[in-house]
Order: C-alpha cells, then sequence, then structure tokens
C-alpha cells in the first residue's frame, strides 16, 4: 500500500486576483510561504520517505518548505506541472470569459470540451500527470510520499483517481494549501482525505 499526501501550493498573486496561471512560473506570496509553514507545523501525518514536486517555482517552495520538517530533499517532476493554458495564460478570468467567449465558453461547464490556443486539454494534461505520478508509485510501493501540484492538476487526478469524467473536474474542491489523501494498494485508488485546509486555522 502506498499513501500518497496530494497538496496544493499556497498561494500567489494570481491566485489571489483572479489570473490564469497555468504552466507559468510564479512565486508564492508571503500569505503563501506562511499557509506552506502551517501545513508543515500542523501536519496529520508524520512518517514521509519522499517528497516530489512540479518543478514549478509555486510548488516546489511549498514542498520545500515541507521538506525542511522531515528532512528530505525535494524531488522536481515536471510532468506534476499544471496544465498549460497557453494564449491564455496570464489573462483575468472574468476578461477571457467576456473577450473569448467562442474558446472560453466551455472551460467551467464542459472543460474535456476545452482547446486553450497553443495550450493542452484536460485530457492531454491529465494523460501527463498521471504517467508522473505512475512512475513515482511504482517507485516507492509501500511508502509514504508527498506529491506538491496544482489546482487543475490535482483535480484530474482525483478525477482518474475515481473514474470521474473530466466534466466533473470542477465539482471537486480545491482551495490554495488543501491536502488530500490518497492510497494506491493492488492496482486500486480510493481516497481518504479531499480538500483539507483544518492545518490553516489550527493555530
Amino acid at each position: 500500500m502506498t499513501k500518497i499526501f496530494l497538496i496544493r501550493h499556497g498561494e500567489t498573486e494570481w491566485n489571489k486576483i483572479g489570473k490564469l496561471q497555468g504552466s507559468s512560473d510564479i512565486m508564492l506570496l508571503p500569505e503563501g510561504i506562511q499557509q506552506a509553514h502551517l501545513l508543515a507545523e500542523h501536519a496529520p501525518f508524520h512518517a514521509v520517505d519522499a517528497i516530489y514536486s512540479s518543478d514549478l517555482s509555486r510548488a516546489v517552495m511549498t514542498a520545500e518548505i515541507l521538506a525542511e520538517k522531515f528532512g528530505l530533499p525535494v524531488i522536481k517532476e515536471r510532468g506534476l506541472r499544471e496544465t498549460s493554458f497557453g494564449d491564455w495564460e496570464g489573462q483575468f478570468l472574468s476578461e477571457l470569459a467576456i473577450e473569448n467567449p467562442a474558446g472560453f465558453e466551455y472551460f467551467f461547464t464542459k472543460p474535456d470540451k476545452v482547446q486553450p490556443p497553443n495550450g493542452e486539454t484536460f485530457l492531454e494534461s491529465q494523460a501527463r500527470i498521471m504517467n508522473a505520478l505512475d512512475e513515482i508509485i511504482a517507485d516507492n510501493e509501500d511508502k509514504n510520499i508527498i506529491v506538491v501540484s496544482h489546482g487543475a492538476a490535482i483535480r484530474l487526478i482525483i478525477c482518474a483517481a475515481l473514474e470521474i469524467r473530466i466534466r466533473k473536474m470542477w465539482a471537486i474542491g480545491q482551495y490554495n494549501m488543501a491536502l488530500n489523501v490518497l492510497i494506491f494498494d493492488e492496482g486500486v485508488f480510493s481516497v481518504e482525505l479531499l480538500n483539507n485546509t483544518m492545518h490553516l486555522y489550527s493555530f
């Protein structure tokens, strides 16, 4: 049995103001750094064998704070990156909905039909992310591992784990610094915890 502590990175400026980040390399806000310290201090788990992270700065910064607590290196994995939203990245979600209704129309209602210009579909992104996660699990059989990734990426992992259609991905809550716990046992995923942020209110 492999236990995966699947964690979304802390808050960034673009999270705060509603810009679409995707694969853009955005740093954590001071608030995001504090969120990571709160999880490290109040983590509801004590034994960790390895820590993996998307190679984007906001995920790496989050992972490094957790790594300091557990005395482990951060293994950067490009495959855990957020979905690439191509030409939409850096734009406000509210403006995209108004200025590009034909392309952005189904982003939240029918994400399985969305094709960002010069970006990835969610199906392509899910395949990339799950390939990376499958390799991580194969390398860590019967271990406890931390995986730090991104909002849409984590939703896609959970959809794959529970065999939920991508069209329902936005029905899964995923706040900044949320903790999810997945179990992989004999080829089958189960979810023990979803979108937990109680560690942010434990002080």
